[in-house]
């Protein structure tokens, strides 16, 4: 199977989990109040934080190493079982004095609840970590979809019947119970739940050390969170979450499918060749090229977004997403740092960066808490500058491109945006930036900004273009398609 078809089905089958998704966020948010959604938000903040260990989760050392004997394997599941394991108490044990410490005693019954999720993502650990080390994005990924087909109706259907906050935690703990119990079904001869604990040593060097880079990141954000709810109160929360949910699901969907399979097969490549140069500029290339005009024009549009999506009362959120995901445009300038660490293990450089960021980021958010949400999500972009100082120095050395190259391909993208979002910058000026804005415009200046992406595709010539003209061609000889690439965070606001 070509590098070529798996990447173009993961990104276009992603979109099936993207629009269930999507529209049930649309429902469940003019079922409910921004107070009730920051109920939820700070208790998945809580998770979020007690959740820390969950970063050394020994998924990526499965995908990354060369060989993947039976008895490393049980060890790698000896692992997970004690880190979720501890987990789940913990996130029970807090649930007691939540409604206190947090300000709402639905928190408590809410924590509850999710503290059982851990437990339940221990049995799928062995067969979804073994279907993406063998770049099996098929079968894994229907299983994503209908996961969150499951998590949406289920949100929105108890929502409808009055379960409030607690209509999103019942869905995530049922759309747990399916996904475990899908995976082993379809993933059924990678199941085992023998354990051991021979070779442990290097999978907790690897996982201690993810700990210290993505562990530090999730740490940062979800303190973010919760001192945001805390400082501004639940109400600010539920709205600062539904702008967030809007950017991270764009993020996490698009950009969040493309890396995960660029992490697979950048492993695969440096594990038969020892260089991962071609690979990883054909996915960054393909990753900025779509995802910079599409992160550009929400920003623009973000007001008439809000509105449309979930009515006048959550109009509050549109200055926070056109923030967010502007800091997401500079985010996608080190794309991928991550993966080039991991794969090149350089994971001690890498807890530095992590470490100064994260404490740089969470200053500036909390700095900005003391204004308002807006300025607090202006401290996201202060944040993703201070990345893009920090990792794009040494996105050349570990990839093995001339930064000249990198430059280049950042500047091409950087016409493709601006061709794509002339036509909503000129519509929204013209209307005074109006949240209001005549949704058969916006779609117009949509149409319009497509076609002059379109056109800078060709001019530029863009290997876009190219790719785009063999996934047609294979389309047309009747060539199955995929499904998308699993999502890895359960517990993200709906």
């Amino acid at each position: 199977m070509s590098t070529r078809r798996l990447l173009g089905w993961a990104l276009g089958g992603q979109a099936s989990s993207f629009v269930v998704t999507l529209l049930g966020s649309i429902i469940l948010a003019r079922l409910l109040s921004p107070r009730e959604m920051g109920v939820y938000a700070i208790a998945v903040a809580t998770v979020g934080i007690l959740s820390i260990l969950s970063t050394a989760g020994p998924a990526s050392y499965v995908i990354r190493e060369k060989e993947m004997p039976e008895l490393r394997l049980r060890t790698a599941m000896t692992i997970t079982f004690g880190l979720n394991t501890l987990i789940a108490i913990a996130i029970f044990a807090v649930s007691f004095r939540a409604g206190p410490w947090l300000g709402d005693p639905g928190v408590g019954p809410v924590l509850q609840c999710l503290a059982i999720i851990p437990l339940i993502q221990i049995f799928e650990f062995r067969p979804a970590a073994m279907m993406q080390r063998e770049m099996q994005f098929r079968a894994s990924t229907t299983i994503a979809t209908l996961t969150a087909l499951l998590t949406s109706g289920g949100q929105v259907t108890l929502a409808w019947f009055g379960y409030s906050y607690m209509s999103m935690a019942y869905a995530s703990l049922a759309a747990a119970v399916f996904s475990a119990v899908a995976n082993n079904a379809v993933g059924r001869q990678h199941m085992g739940f023998r354990l051991s604990v021979d070779d442990w040593h290097p999978i907790a060097v690897f996982g201690a050390r993810m700990l210290t880079i993505s562990g530090v990141a999730a740490l940062s954000w979800r303190i973010c969170e919760v001192v945001l709810g805390k400082m501004l109160g639940l109400t600010a929360l539920g709205l600062y979450s539904r702008a967030s949910n809007i950017s991270n699901m764009i993020f996490f969907n698009l950009y969040g499918t493309a890396s995960r399979f660029a992490f697979t097969k950048l492993s695969k490549d440096y594990r038969e060749h020892g260089s991962v140069a071609a690979s990883f500029v054909m996915s960054l290339e393909i990753i900025v090229s779509v995802m910079w005009p599409l992160l550009a024009g929400g920003a623009i549009l973000a007001g008439p977004i809000i509105v449309t999506m979930y009515g006048i009362k959550w109009v509050d959120a549109a200055p926070v997403l056109s923030l967010l995901l502007t800091s997401q445009i500079v985010v996608l300038a080190f794309g991928m740092n991550w993966e080039l660490f991991v794969i090149h293990d350089e994971i001690n450089r890498q807890t530095r960066f992590e470490a100064i960021r994260a404490v740089f980021g969470t200053t500036a958010f909390a700095i900005g808490c003391t204004f308002s949400i807006s300025a607090a999500a202006t401290g996201r972009i202060v944040e993703a500058l201070f990345g893009l100082i920090l990792y794009l120095p040494s996105m050349s050395a570990l990839s093995g491109v001339a930064s000249s190259r990198i430059f280049r391909l950042y500047a091409r993208s950087g016409v493709l945006t601006v061709a794509a979002c002339l036509p909503s910058a000129i519509l929204m000026w013209a209307q005074n930036w109006d949240p209001r804005t005549p949704l058969p415009l916006c779609l117009g200046s949509v149409a319009l900004g497509i076609a002059l992406w379109l056109a800078a595709l060709a001019v530029t010539r863009h290997p876009l273009i190219d790719e785009m003209r063999r996934f047609v061609r294979r389309g047309n000889k009747g060539e199955p398609q995929a499904a998308p690439v699993p999502r890895d965070y359960p517990l993200e606001m709906p």
